[in-house]
């Protein structure tokens, strides 16, 4: 190597370095703006607001041309294994216990919320035009940060995606006061703001190292164990597995605060006017089939209380589908049976994020399967035919 070629590599090399210091504070400016933009949303309580904060900063920074990248690959990897540590983490072996033979009715709930929302996500397919991956991720009902964060992983459009899930969520949630509140307990509890103040988590060192312990080692349990987006399910798995062992702790609030941050990013960098465009001709029908399902979901909850001594505003609350946090902290503003609803809440979660993405691979993976052996069959058909005819002429 030359004199010259060595000094040219050098300077690569330090180019390359500036160039990632550069990005970083970048990437920690934007990150810290919009964790503060998050928590100036929490005092209205907005729904999810770490997440539709950052996903308008994204907008607005991608149509000024303020940000002309994406999140970086590992930086969104680690969001969504912090996301799925925090989801592991709600698994409450002594909850499940409590809540006994009303658990049953509200397991079958749960899972029936899981096939309505999927069946409804393959119906909105067809109607719409969309993929049909993107549409039954879109409705799955629960876990929304979560399902949003592995779409692109499941090869959805996780801009289509996150406009249906936060749609659902900012419905469930502005309307769940108000439906507490004057149909399941009236007169009971006070209410404040679009919806009720979400539940802090006190920061706790243990809960952090348990974070920075689990995020990369379910990562790996999820590529060993072949998962769908395993950054997301191998950590939820790994967490909850710890968690009923007595070792798994809750991460502190901010972590989840600057995952929901980097998520909401993600999805805001990546819209456009065509994607917006797009949203607008949908959303008729898109809230058409989330009003469908929130509906049914209601009334499948009103079933249970005629089955179990459940009340109308814990069996209303503990099959709402969406918005965890807002949920308990109604709950405990009415005096519900928080452990319970807690309860089915965190096994509807747990349900549609892990279960959810391995359902829909299954069925799309047979239905593939299928397809394509029909089409080899007409395929072979119609050469016997051809080679009748052949032989007779």
């Amino acid at each position: 190597m030359t004199l010259n070629e060595a000094e040219a590599t050098r300077h690569e090399a330090r180019t390359g370095r500036t160039d990632v210091i550069k990005q970083t504070i970048i990437w920690v400016a934007v990150i810290a703006f919009a964790w503060v933009a998050g928590k100036y949303g929490e005092q209205f309580n907005l729904p999810a607001p770490h997440v539709i904060v950052s996903v308008i900063i994204g907008l607005v920074a991608a149509s000024t041309g303020l940000m002309r990248r994406t999140v970086p690959k590992h930086l969104h990897t680690a969001a969504q294994a912090v996301t799925g540590v925090i989801i592991g983490t709600f698994l409450n072996v002594q909850a499940l216990g409590a809540a006994g033979g009303s658990l049953l009715p509200l397991l079958a709930v749960t899972l029936a919320t899981l096939v309505l929302s999927l069946a409804g996500g393959l119906m909105l397919a067809r109607w719409t035009g969309l993929d049909q991956k993107t549409a039954s991720l879109g409705m799955v009902a629960g876990g929304s940060a979560a399902i949003v964060s592995a779409s692109e992983d499941l090869g959805a459009d996780a801009r289509m995606v996150a406009f249906m899930q936060y749609l659902r969520l900012t419905l469930v949630v502005l309307t769940m006061p108000l439906l507490v509140r004057f149909i399941f307990a009236p007169g009971v509890g006070q209410f404040h703001g679009l919806g009720a103040k979400e539940v802090e988590v006190p920061f706790s060192v243990i809960g952090m190292l348990f974070l920075l312990v689990a995020s990369p080692a379910g990562y790996l349990l999820g590529k060993l164990l072949r998962m769908p987006a395993p950054a997301l399910l191998g950590p939820v798995l790994l967490a909850a597995i710890a968690t009923v062992a007595g070792i798994g702790v809750y991460p502190p609030e901010i972590f989840r605060e600057i995952a929901f941050n980097v998520i909401g990013l993600e999805v805001g960098l990546r819209l456009n006017r065509e994607a917006l465009r797009a949203m607008g001709r949908m959303l008729p029908k898109v809230l058409l089939f989330v009003l469908a399902v929130t509906g049914i979901c209601a009334a499948l909850g009103y079933l249970v209380t005629l089955v179990t001594n459940i009340s109308p505003s814990d069996a209303y609350l503990a099959t709402t589908p969406g918005g965890i946090n807002a949920v308990l902290a109604i709950s405990a503003t009415v005096h519900a049976n928080v452990a319970l609803v807690f309860t089915v809440q965190t096994l509807r979660l747990f349900a549609m994020v892990l279960l959810a993405p391995a359902v829909l691979k299954w069925w799309l993976t047979r239905r593939n399967a299928t397809t394509t052996s029909t089409s080899k069959d007409k395929a072979t058909a119609t050469h016997q035919v051809a080679q009748r005819e052949t032989e007779m002429s």
